[in-house]
């Protein structure tokens, strides 16, 4: 004669076998799916290289942005128009634009993503600021205005190396944030 297993052991037993399979899934899922970055060459800690005469010209305004913050169309819309860099002139040789474009977009997010899980650029629309991409924002959403824009030491959320120590080598993890006259964020 078997005996009857008790209805609780079966339903313990079962959840329990559940939630092993799911963990085992999930695991499974981000160990194929790489880093989380459209890019699974491009990891939150690895620096993008850096470009000498990209970061002269445009550095001299602004912080040069690294190339894997925007996708490769993104950048060529931008190159195509720097005689109207978002209200500046910016132009540049023909040679010294071409050589920039180049490094731009052999380092570009990849798939118009910058994140894997981040919807795609919108296409044809043209140049927008990094500070206006939807990933941006999601990222930045809870730090408030006293503690960037209104921080003279910061200034705008477009100075990311003010708060970004390794900004401009293209690591933006929360490991390298410290906000001037507030210190170290932690969301």
């Amino acid at each position: 004669m078997t005996k009857q297993t008790h209805p609780i052991s079966w339903i313990a037993g079962s959840s329990i076998t559940a939630a092993a399979l799911a963990i085992g899934i999930i695991g499974i899922s981000l160990t194929l799916t790489g880093t989380g970055y459209a890019d699974d060459d491009h990891n939150r800690g690895r620096e993008i290289p850096q470009n000498v005469e990209y970061s002269a010209e445009c550095g001299s305004c602004h912080m040069a942005y690294p190339a894997n913050l925007l996708p490769a169309e993104k950048w060529r819309a931008i190159t195509a128009n720097l005689e109207d860099h978002f209200g500046d002139n910016a132009s540049l040789d023909p040679q010294a634009t071409a050589r920039i474009e180049e490094y731009l977009l052999l380092h570009a997010a990849k798939n118009g993503k910058v994140l894997k899980n981040s919807k795609p650029l919108i296409a044809g629309m043209g140049p927008q600021k990094i500070t206006e991409q939807a990933f941006f924002i999601r990222k930045h959403d809870k730090i408030p205005k006293r503690m960037v824009q209104d921080n003279p030491k910061v200034g705008s959320f477009s100075q990311c190396s003010n708060c970004h120590n390794l900004a401009e080598k293209g690591v933006f993890n929360e490991d390298t944030v410290n906000i001037p006259g507030f210190g170290r964020w932690d969301d």
